[in-house]
């Protein structure tokens, strides 16, 4: 008798669970899989019948579906079923804009300080609860689309996955291909898991893969192949912290930047943990093309990583309390690029503020002479930056004819948009570290190997107020503050310890 109640209980909780996750299949309002036929109204359909009936799951069986904007609301799920493709419409007109100027998230693409007005994605979600997608088909985006061959930070191309000021997303299991703009982009939201998805764009400009701006996130076992930046950090909103993160355990290819924090630093990136990650380049050398020469990069028409970490406050916002683990880097033009810029002050007319920032254990392969920056302004130096067990490799020297060519003063671009190539240019008197504008930074267990032919000095710090370099190599040699390996200028408390 009591194994039939318990029995019978388990029957009542299933039937209860299938009741609060009723499913939706798009084929039940209409959706074909003809390609002539647009099944933007069909989809949209599904999930507002999902919606009014309180929220579940709306199905996209298998096959290739033509859509375009469709807007996911709370409690409803996109359940992709294997072989499912939901395929972006290659018309601009099935895109219309859509306002999020209530929301007052700034721009950083034109770099133009203004709020954004309106946003074009395949999928949209504005405001929703208990909400994303997952499964195992795809979301494949128009970005080899004519229609949307615009240019470089041009406006006016949709993106595949835009959530803007929603709570509790998931993305899961999915991929998400081809887009005409950056891949995923969350932006102002909370308690975000994203886990396992498959991204890849390669056929336009400004596709970043996935943009982050949001609280309480975890970002785990994801592969990410993109044309710009693989995983961005964003912050776009001068109320909310990009903070409380966790990165594992992914793989990220760009011919960009690896890891990157910014360019939009507005009210900064705090506690955030990245760990166990590869960085490498993108599969296919496609239209960001570095013009840099063969003496300042090995095999230049190769693709390439720009850089394989890149921390930025530029915008007047705090970043503190990032700690970056295990990444093996590979095709790098500069390893690491941890920078305080003034592009834009806080509304308090105050820049940056940067503290705080632990890099340990990395392996990376450079192609170029642009060695790793750490760099703040005068007024906000970067502050307690530690690096440990660090090993850089560079395959390309600065020889001493060549170092003939390089400038004596280095300028400093403190505005304009923040790159390695670009704030001090590609001729730098360091082979390994920059060091500018900084106070409190620790180098321990860090290797560097450079061709026997390189005649700039490893480390060059200028105006740093307190660095230790332990147990430093070059070459296989104990750092022993020889010109050779260390130069400094208006630089004090250096100590060197063996």
């Amino acid at each position: 008798m009591k194994i039939r109640i318990l029995f019978c209980g388990l029957l009542v909780m299933l039937a209860s669970l299938q009741i609060s996750a009723q499913q939706y299949n798009i084929t039940d309002f209409g959706a074909k899989t003809d390609s002539t036929f647009l099944n933007t109204q069909a989809i949209q359909s599904a999930i507002d019948r999902c919606f009014a009936g309180g929220g579940g799951e709306v199905v996209v069986p298998a096959g290739r579906y033509f859509t375009g904007t469709i807007f996911l609301k709370s409690n409803v799920y996109l359940n992709l079923m294997p072989g499912a493709v939901l395929q972006g419409s290659y018309d601009p007109a099935d895109y219309p804009d859509h306002s999020i100027l209530a929301a007052k998230k700034f721009g950083t693409i034109t770099h133009n300080g203004l709020y954004v007005e309106s946003m074009k994605a395949i999928v949209i979600a504005n405001g929703a609860a208990h909400t994303g997608i997952y499964g195992m088909g795809a979301i494949r985006g128009a970005g080899d689309g004519k229609a949307f061959q615009l240019g470089l930070n041009k406006d006016g191309r949709p993106k595949n996955l835009f959530f803007i000021s929603c709570t509790d997303v998931l993305l899961k299991g999915i991929q998400v291909l081809n887009s005409a703009q950056v891949t995923i982009s969350i932006s102002g939201c909370e308690r975000v898991n994203v886990d396992g998805i498959y991204l890849r764009s390669m056929s336009n400009w400004n596709c970043d893969g996935l943009d982050m701006d949001a609280k309480d996130v975890t970002i785990s076992n994801c592969t990410i192949d993109a044309e710009d930046d693989a995983l961005c950090f964003k912050s776009e909103y001068l109320d909310k912290f990009c903070e409380n993160i966790t990165v594992t355990n992914c793989i990220l290819s760009s011919l960009c930047n690896g890891i990157k924090f910014g360019t939009g630093s507005r009210t900064g990136f705090r506690n955030i943990t990245v760990n166990n990650c590869i960085v490498k380049k993108a599969s296919f050398n496609g239209y960001r093309h570095w013009k840099m020469t063969p003496d300042l990069v090995d095999h230049p028409d190769e693709q390439s990583v720009n850089t394989g970490i890149v921390i930025l406050g530029v915008d007047g916002g705090v970043v503190e309390n990032i700690n970056i683990s295990n990444v093996v880097m590979s095709d790098v033009l500069s390893p690491i690029f941890i920078r305080v810029g003034g592009r834009f002050m806080n509304p308090d007319k105050k820049p940056s503020v940067m503290r705080h920032i632990n890099i340990q254990n990395i392996h990376a392969e450079s192609r170029s002479v642009i060695p790793s920056i750490i760099a703040g302004l005068e007024g906000s130096p970067v502050e307690d930056i530690r690096l440990s067990d660090i090993q850089v490799k560079v395959r390309i020297a600065v020889n001493a004819d060549l170092l003939k060519t390089f400038p004596s003063q280095i300028k400093e671009d403190v505005k304009g948009y923040p790159e390695n190539r670009l704030t001090f240019g590609t001729r730098l008197p360091a082979s390994g570290f920059y060091i500018r504008n900084a106070k409190g930074i620790t180098l321990s267990n860090v290797s560097v190997t450079l061709p026997d032919d390189e005649a700039r000095p490893t480390f060059v710090m200028d105006h740093v107020q307190g660095i230790e370099l332990k147990n430093v190599e070059v070459n296989g040699r104990k750092l022993n503050g020889d010109k050779k390996d260390v130069s400094q200028s208006g630089s004090l408390n250096v100590n060197i310890e063996k």
